[in-house]
This record gives structure tokens, sequence and C-alpha cells, in this order.
């Protein structure tokens, strides 16, 4: 964070631990966020915060390989996250155009060059199909997220707005990475 602070840099770090004596929850996760907000030494020494940083924590689980509805349903939720890191989109809106979301149903982040909509339920596809025909995103496209048992992203519900959106259906491409990271790895063993 200093280095970037001094040379203008894009530098970034993840960290990834088991929490032994939760090392990253009381210890390392808590002098990153003093480091970005600012502290007093324990002389009294005022440390400005390097705020043009953020921080994330998150914590993993396990989920079933089996594919159920329940293990399809439970993965996409809990690859939002992961979502979020692959576009680079972390400010989560609580609105959609003229909708209030519920997070168990649909999720909308936007930084106001990209924006990315995560649904979770297929029921809400044609109301957000026809709220997106009143809605301008600029130059960019939409990315829509949008669960679905198999393959199919809905692209017949978008026709009419294919030109403002790309459609992504999941947990499809969520297993599509995963075999992929696996046959990588099977060749390098």
């Amino acid at each position: 964070m200093q280095l970037n602070a001094e040379d203008g840099g894009h530098r970034q770090c993840i960290l990834v631990t088991n929490n032994e004596n939760n090392i990253c929850e009381e210890v390392t996760y808590e002098r990153n966020k003093r480091v970005i907000n600012g502290y007093t030494t324990p002389k009294g020494v005022e440390v400005a915060g390097l705020k043009a940083n953020n921080l994330r924590y998150y914590k993993t689980d396990y989920i079933s390989r089996d594919r159920t509805q329940k293990n399809m349903r439970n993965l996409v939720t809990a690859a939002t996250d992961l979502l979020c890191i692959k576009e680079e989109l972390y400010d989560e809106e609580k609105t959609f155009g003229r909708f209030k979301l519920k997070p168990q149903l649909a999720r909308y982040f936007n930084n106001g060059s990209k924006h990315m909509l995560i649904v979770y339920r297929e029921e809400l596809i044609d109301e957000i199909a026809t709220e997106i025909k009143n809605l301008y995103f600029g130059k960019i496209r939409l990315k829509i997220y949008v669960f679905s048992p198999g393959r199919y992203a809905f692209n017949d519900n978008f026709r009419e707005v294919e030109d403002k959106v790309e459609l992504v259906a999941l947990p499809a491409a969520i297993y599509d990475a995963y075999q992929n990271i696996a046959k990588a790895q099977r060749k390098t063993v």
C-alpha cells in the first residue's frame, strides 16, 4: 500500500490463511484496516491512513459437488464474492432501476464504469429484462450472471435488450472454470 502511494502503482495483494489462533481476524485484518483508516501510535503520534486502498475479508466453506438444485444454488450464492473479485466490482447498490433488490433474489454492483447484476431466481428474469429497456448503461454492457440449472442463460428473454447485456449462466460457468483448472493441474502433475 505504501509503495502504491509513493509511485502511483496498482499493486494488489491476496492473503490466504487457515486463521490458526485467529491470526487473520484478530491481527492481520486489523493491522491492514488501521493502515488504510489511519491510527495513533502508543506514543500518541497520528499516522495518516492510506485511503486509496480497500480491504475485503472472505471465509470459505465446503459445498458438495453433487449437482442438486440446492447445491447449485448454494454455489452461485457463495460465488458472488468471487465474481466481484473477477469483475473488480465491489460497490453494491440496493436498487436496480425502479426495483428495490432483496439479496436472496438478486444483487447489483456498479462502480460507474462497470455494471454487474447477479440473478438468483429465474422468476425475476422477465421483469428485469423489461426494466433494462428503460435503463442506460452508456457504451458498456450490463453483465448479468443468471442462475440456471443448465447452460441456458435465458437469452430469449433478453432478446429485446441483447445490445445492452452480456449473459452468463451460473453455475455452469463456475463448473467450467473448475474443470479447466483441474485439467491444467492434471497436465502438470
